[in-house]
C-alpha cells in the first residue's frame, strides 16, 4: 500500500471560516493550487508609444500589479497595511543595464476581508525612454513585512516610430476606459476610492496587467495610438483612415471582426476600443488592430494576447440546466426546484440572486463562497475527469467539492486479482472514504456513501434570506 501525504497550504482566514461553517473543518481554497515559490506573485504589462524625442527614442510604460492576497498585511491604526519594494531593471542587447529603478509600494484597506482579496490590486507604473531594440526586463517584488521576494523576466521588443510614416503603438488592455479631465496634467494618476486611474492623451484607464477577462464581462477594452498620418488632404480618401479589429483564437482563426472609418484628426490619433466578448469560449486569444491610411494605402498592425476564463454567469447564460445541476452540492431541494422552474427572462436574475444570498461578506466586492465553489469545480474538472463524466460529477469530485482535499490519500495500484482503490482520510472528522475503480478506467466509486451522507454537512451556509 502506497501512502502519499498532501501538505496543507496556508489560506486566508476568511475563506477558511466560510467553509468551516459549512463542513465543520478548515477546507480551504488554496488547497487546490500547486506550490509556489516564496514571495508575492505579481503581473506586468509592457506597452510602447512614440516619444517626443525623435525616432531613436521610444517611450516604454510598464504596469505592475500585485493582488492583496499575495501580500502580508499588518494593522496600522484604523487600517490594514502591506508594504513592498518593486525593482525594475532593463537589460540591453549587450548585457548592459539601461534602466534601473526601485519604488516603494503600499496597499491600504480598512476592511480585513479585502486583505485576502485576489481581485483587488495595487498598480505601479514605470515610464522611461530607450533606443529601439531587443531588451530583457527584470522585475523583483519584495514583501517588506515578510522579507520574501519573487522575480520575473520578460523579453521586450521596442519598435522604432518614424517621422511622417504610419505607425501604431502597443495595445494597452484595460478594465476601465474613459475620458480624463482636461484639468489634469499629462500622465496624472488619480486615486478614486482606493483604485488607481491612470491618464494619457485625454483618456483615463485602469490597466489590466494580467490580460484576463471573464466571458460574461461587459467588454474587452483597449487603448492604442496611431502616428504619421499623411497630411495631404486633396481627395475624400486622403481625409480618412480605416481601423480593423480582429479577435483570433490560438489556432489563428478569426472569431470576431469589425471595421470602422474615421476622419484624420491631424498627424496622430489616440483611440480606445471596446469589443463584446460575451460569446467567447474560455481560452487564449489575440486582439489585432490594423490601421490603414486610405490616402496612401499603407497599413500597420499591433496585437495583444489575452485570456478568457469561464464565468459562472456565462455558464448559466449558455447552458442553464448544467449550471443548475452543478449547484446540487450547495443548494437545497427547494432552491433547486425554484431554479429549474424559472422562466427564461428570470433565470439569470434568480441564479445571480442565489449566489448573492450566500455572500458571507456582502459589504465587499468579493463573494468568497462563490469564488471557492467554482474554484473547486474547476479543480475537480481538471483532476477527476473521466471520458464519460466531467470531474465535478464524479464521486471524487463530489467529495472534493464538499470537503476539500483530505489530510492524506492511501492508494493501491492495479494488481492481479485486485482493483485500484483510494482511501481519503479526514483526520479532524475521523472519516475515511473508500473509492474503488470497479471497471479499471479511472471511475472511482465511493463505497461507503451512506456514511458520507450521514456524517457530512455538505451544504454551504444557508442563505440569509430568500430573494425569490
Amino acid at each position: 500500500m502506497r501512502k502519499r501525504r498532501i501538505p496543507r497550504s496556508l489560506r486566508p482566514l476568511l475563506v477558511v471560516l466560510a467553509f468551516t461553517l459549512a463542513h465543520g473543518r478548515a477546507a480551504s481554497a488554496q488547497e487546490v493550487l500547486p506550490p509556489t515559490p516564496l514571495g508575492p506573485e505579481f503581473h506586468a504589462s509592457v506597452v510602447t508609444f512614440k516619444s517626443d524625442r525623435g525616432v531613436d527614442q521610444t517611450l516604454v510604460e510598464v504596469y505592475v500589479s500585485v493582488a492583496h492576497d499575495q501580500l502580508a498585511f499588518t494593522r496600522a491604526g484604523e487600517v490594514f497595511r502591506a508594504d513592498y519594494d518593486l525593482n525594475l531593471r532593463l537589460i540591453g542587447p549587450r548585457g548592459e543595464t539601461v534602466f534601473d529603478e526601485t519604488t516603494d509600494g503600499e496597499s491600504l484597506t480598512p476592511i480585513f476581508e479585502e486583505t485576502v482579496a485576489e481581485d483587488i490590486s495595487r498598480v505601479q507604473r514605470f515610464t522611461f525612454v530607450v533606443r529601439p531594440g531587443e531588451y530583457e526586463l527584470n522585475l523583483r517584488l519584495t514583501d517588506r513585512n515578510l522579507g520574501e521576494f519573487r522575480q520575473q523576466k520578460i523579453d521586450v521588443h521596442v519598435p522604432r516610430y518614424m517621422e511622417n510614416r504610419l505607425g501604431i503603438s502597443g495595445i494597452l488592455l484595460a478594465d476601465f476606459l474613459g475620458e480624463s479631465s482636461p484639468m489634469l496634467p499629462a500622465g496624472a494618476v488619480v486615486d478614486r476610492a482606493g483604485t488607481q486611474v491612470f491618464t494619457r492623451q485625454g483618456h483615463s484607464y485602469i490597466p489590466n496587467t494580467r490580460g484576463i477577462y471573464a466571458n460574461f464581462a461587459p467588454s474587452l477594452l483597449g487603448y492604442y495610438e496611431v502616428y504619421g498620418f499623411n497630411p495631404i488632404r486633396q481627395t475624400e480618401r486622403d481625409r480618412l483612415y480605416k481601423v480593423e479589429f480582429y479577435v483570433n483564437n490560438d489556432s489563428g482563426e478569426t472569431i470576431l471582426y469589425y471595421m470602422i472609418q474615421h476622419e484624420k484628426p491631424g498627424s496622430a490619433s489616440y483611440n480606445s476600443v471596446e469589443m463584446n466578448i460575451h460569446d467567447l469560449r474560455p481560452g487564449k486569444y489575440t486582439m489585432e488592430v490594423t490601421v490603414s491610411d486610405l490616402g496612401t494605402g499603407t497599413s500597420v498592425s499591433s496585437g495583444r494576447e489575452f485570456t478568457v476564463l469561464e464565468s459562472y454567469l456565462s455558464l448559466a447564460y449558455r447552458d442553464y440546466d448544467k449550471a443548475v445541476r452543478q449547484l446540487r452540492y450547495v443548494a437545497s431541494e427547494r432552491e433547486l426546484r425554484v431554479l429549474r422552474d424559472a422562466k427564461d427572462g428570470e433565470r439569470l436574475y434568480i441564479f445571480r440572486s442565489f449566489w448573492m444570498s450566500r455572500d458571507p461578506t456582502p459589504a465587499t466586492k468579493r463573494n468568497e463562497a462563490l469564488i471557492e465553489y467554482y474554484r473547486r469545480i474547476a479543480y475537480a474538472n481538471e483532476v477527476f475527469k473521466i471520458p464519460q463524466l466531467e470531474g465535478w460529477a464524479t464521486d471524487r469530485g463530489m467529495v472534493y467539492i464538499t470537503l476539500g482535499l483530505p489530510d492524506y490519500i492511501e492508494r493501491e495500484s492495479f494488481a492481479a486479482g485486485s482493483k485500484p482503490l483510494e482511501i481519503w482520510v479526514y483526520n479532524s472528522m475521523r472519516l475515511s472514504l473508500l473509492f474503488v475503480d470497479e471497471a479499471g478506467f479511472g471511475d472511482f466509486i465511493l463505497q461507503n456513501r451512506q456514511e458520507y451522507m450521514e456524517r457530512v454537512q455538505w451544504r454551504l451556509p444557508p442563505s440569509r434570506q430568500t430573494p425569490y
